[in-house]
């Protein structure tokens, strides 16, 4: 028997989330220039968080110029993996909670592959954390408190492809650093 995902309670623990988390940040980092930020979630869509880094990080990272753009753009390279733990917790509760309600639904128990059920309930917790950003981004906060150079991601490790993350990407960011990602995409992914 399925339950019901509460995904509107979920979006707007992720608002709640987010906005915490990136104002911790910046107060932990106000004497550095965190240059990015992205909300990530793993492909199984248990786990949920933040990530960010700054431009002195960065810079200590990058040895030759070839590396510049894996470096910048690579979530799993970033410096800062914490903040809002309580409210992150929370949304990782709700996660695993609901999939243990529905286990029977989430996978074939005898060939343990993922069901549309889950295919479909992933990707709109997926599209949820996007929707959740751009509110965000849309009231201002990132851009009152950060430079133009900053940018903000929603992150899936091993799961979208480059079109998928440039197509986030575009929704979440404009300018020339989309301009930079599209172009050096295949440079981090």
């Amino acid at each position: 028997m399925q339950s019901e995902f509460n995904f509107q309670k979920f979006k707007e623990g992720v608002i709640l989330a987010v906005k915490k988390a990136f104002l911790e940040i910046m107060e932990e980092y106000k004497d550095s220039t965190v240059y990015a930020f992205s909300l990530t979630c793993d492909s199984a869509a248990r786990s949920i968080g933040v990530v960010a880094n700054t431009k002195e990080s960065l810079e200590e990272q990058i040895e030759d110029e070839e590396d510049s753009y894996y470096y910048k753009f690579c979530e799993q390279e970033w410096e800062i993996w914490d903040a809002a733990d309580d409210e992150f917790q929370k949304l990782r509760n709700m996660l695993v909670e609901f999939q243990e309600n529905n286990e029977d639904e989430i996978s074939d128990s005898e060939t343990c592959i993922y069901t549309e059920f889950f295919e479909e309930y992933r990707e709109k917790i997926f599209d949820t954390c996007v929707q959740a950003l751009i509110e965000i981004k849309d009231e201002g906060l990132f851009q009152n408190k950060c430079n133009e150079d900053f940018f903000i991601n929603f992150m899936m490790p091993e799961y979208l492809d480059e079109e998928d993350s440039i197509e986030i990407f575009r929704k979440l960011n404009s300018g020339k650093i989309v301009k930079e990602y599209k172009e050096h995409i295949e440079d981090f992914i």
